[in-house]
């Protein structure tokens, strides 16, 4: 009996170990590295991100988490940053299907000298793009940057779920506030990707788990503040367009990734007319992709979703960040910034 335990054990460890040799290639047991633009450099080593729960996608990120377009960078060029979330982050594609990838070809195809830096944060919105800001400016000296916002970033989000959070006081201005425990938060090694998929998706079923069975299994809930009243939502746009216009000055673009789906989303919600009547009122530019994707989904193309997941449904994949890309290149080229003009033909 006890020899037939054992040949059992035997078994299921050698097939753990064949799958998980067999995952290696498709997922990292680690997360990319936490994006920290102040310690950020060219031309530093590349770590390898794999992940296979949205399609199956390779990425690389500098040491300090800057998202790599794949392209070669040019030396004294001028830089435009791109700042954002997971939807920047873009583990479900390739390096050169960014959205950063795409305004580095399209400017150096109209002979402007330009290498972009994308910066993202999982679960991130504007907080923790204001909290950066001084390292941002300080280390590149950007002639653009770009603020990639979607629906969360204008609601209840930036008040009161992850850190940084943000706080509004008079006038619209913005107090940030940090996390308690900052430390905790620090970035942990794996060394099982089997593992670490078992995880993810543990944690993605407990998510949709009845409060009943979260209570019973005794699972940690994320910590929210406050539930802000009426008036603080109305005025999360204009205190995000107010602080980081008075961040990052006339280099700023803030770009809006309507949630477009396969179905529906024609009209713009109310987070997104105040986000834009917010840049009119500080003369911040701004362009909401809401029209431009619905325009691409007549024409056949749906923007969000992968082949392992809803179509519609979730991060930007190759054509999203393709004609996100695009809008960015139009709206600066449109502008023709004299930093990076000049620096054509040289």
């Amino acid at each position: 009996m006890l020899r037939s335990y054992l040949r059992a054990g035997s078994g299921v460890a050698v097939a753990l170990a064949v799958l998980e040799l067999a995952l290696r290639p498709l997922a990292s047991p680690n997360l990319p590295p936490i994006a920290r633009p102040g310690d950020d450099s060219i031309g530093s080593p590349a770590v390898e991100a794999r992940q296979l729960e949205e399609g199956i996608g390779k990425a690389h990120f500098s040491l300090a988490g800057a998202r790599l377009t794949g392209n070669t960078a040019i030396p004294d060029a001028a830089t435009i940053v791109i700042l954002g979330d997971s939807h920047v982050v873009a583990r479900e594609i390739s390096d050169d299907q960014t959205m950063g990838a795409w305004v580095e070809r399209l400017a150096r195809k109209n002979l402007q000298l330009v290498n972009v830096r994308q910066y993202g944060w999982r679960g991130a919105s504007p907080p923790q793009y204001l909290l950066v800001a001084h390292d941002v400016l300080a280390r590149w000296h950007p002639t653009q940057v770009v603020v990639v916002l979607d629906g969360d970033d204008l609601g209840a989000d930036p008040l009161n779920r992850r850190f940084p959070r943000m706080r509004i006081l008079q006038n619209d201005s913005v107090e940030i506030v940090s996390s308690p425990d900052a430390a905790a938060a620090a970035r942990q090694d794996h060394y099982s990707t089997l593992a670490t998929l078992f995880r993810i998706r543990w944690q993605q079923v407990l998510e949709r788990a009845p409060k009943s069975v979260r209570y019973w299994l005794n699972v940690a809930r994320e910590v929210r503040g406050p539930e802000p009243d009426a008036a603080s939502l109305a005025a999360v746009p204009r205190a995000e367009v107010k602080a980081l216009s008075h961040a990052f000055g006339s280099r700023l673009l803030i770009v809006y990734t309507a949630d477009v789906r396969a179905t529906g989303g024609d009209k713009a919600d109310a987070g997104e007319r105040r986000l834009l009547d917010a840049c009119a009122a500080q003369h911040v530019r701004c362009v909401s992709m809401r029209q431009l994707m619905l325009s691409a989904r007549r024409n056949g193309f749906v923007l969000r979703g992968f082949s392992t997941t809803t179509l519609g449904v979730g991060h930007l994949n190759a054509m999203g960040h393709e004609l996100v890309g695009r809008t960015i290149w139009s709206e600066i080229s449109r502008q023709d910034p004299p930093n990076t003009a000049k620096l054509a033909q040289q």
